[in-house]
């Protein structure tokens, strides 16, 4: 009986999200506003674009809202205020995208809504699942995960930040900006924050890399390098290869692993 109740619970927010779908917007964590589908639909214009979405790996059409006029209907200037650094985007599952907002200025992001080319949505990834209620997509060809744009589904809320201050657990403070550990720390925030976290901080789909011990104290360098450059030939994971990192690059990341070691509590 007990375990019914809990099923029906959870079908029913289920429903509810499909059918009142809306964005939480904050501000370093503070919800600002909370914006449903009918109220963007009200006061964005909409787009049908169409292009070839890397995710699914063929040609997709969609309808949706451009980035850039989200974020101005969710902050007001407040998103182009020099006082903040990135944007995090957090889905459903706990994945977070953190994107710088020089990056995110430029044209081709949108934020989908409905799938063109199917009556709900097309199931997405390993997992088979659906990417709605939202979706951040960018057109282009050079716009992908692999260089740091992000690429978020079961988009839920949008939190805008100043990423020292909202991750410092994550951040190499103390360090110079051309040090080998800074420079690890950049590709970690690039394209490691979303999924992993650092300190409890940060992505929930992987594990904590430096809680409760650091990787580096059970996995030698070059077993991290490896696992970090083609992690498809080990196991099955979500996680994506990053062929394109140099030696030089997995060399920081280690430098950085290291660095966070050492001055954890």
């Amino acid at each position: 009986m007990v375990s019914l109740l809990i099923f029906n619970i959870l079908q029913d927010k289920d429903s509810n999200i499909t059918q009142y779908p809306s964005l939480k917007f904050l501000i370093s964590g503070v919800i600002v506003k909370d914006v449903g589908l009918k109220d963007l639909e009200g006061n964005i214009e909409t787009h049908k674009i169409k292009f070839y979405d890397p995710i699914y790996e063929k040609e997709k059409k969609y309808r949706g809202f451009e980035l850039r006029d989200v974020l101005q209907l969710g902050f007001g200037d407040e998103w182009k205020n020099s006082d903040y650094t990135d944007i995090a985007f957090e889905a459903l599952d706990g994945y977070v995208a953190v994107s710088s907002i020089s990056k995110l200025k430029e044209p081709g992001g949108y934020i989908v809504f409905s799938d063109l080319d199917f009556e709900q949505w097309e199931p997405i990834s390993i997992k088979e699942v659906s990417p709605g209620p939202f979706y951040l997509v960018w057109t282009g060809k050079d716009k992908t995960t692999k260089n740091e744009y992000p690429w978020p589904w079961q988009l839920s809320s949008i939190n805008l930040i100043k990423f020292e201050d909202q991750y410092s657990p994550v951040f190499p403070s103390g360090v110079s900006q051309n040090s080998s550990v800074y420079k690890g720390y950049e590709i970690f925030k690039g394209r490691c924050v979303r999924c992993h976290s650092m300190n409890g901080e940060g992505g929930k789909v992987g594990p904590d890399l430096n809680a409760p011990q650091s990787i580096v104290t059970y996995r030698n360098a070059y077993m991290i390098k490896e696992f970090i450059k083609h992690p498809s030939q080990y196991r099955y994971t979500q996680m994506p290869d990053h062929l394109d990192l140099s030696d030089q690059a997995l060399d920081n990341i280690i430098a950085y692993f290291n660095y966070m070691n050492d001055i954890r509590d």
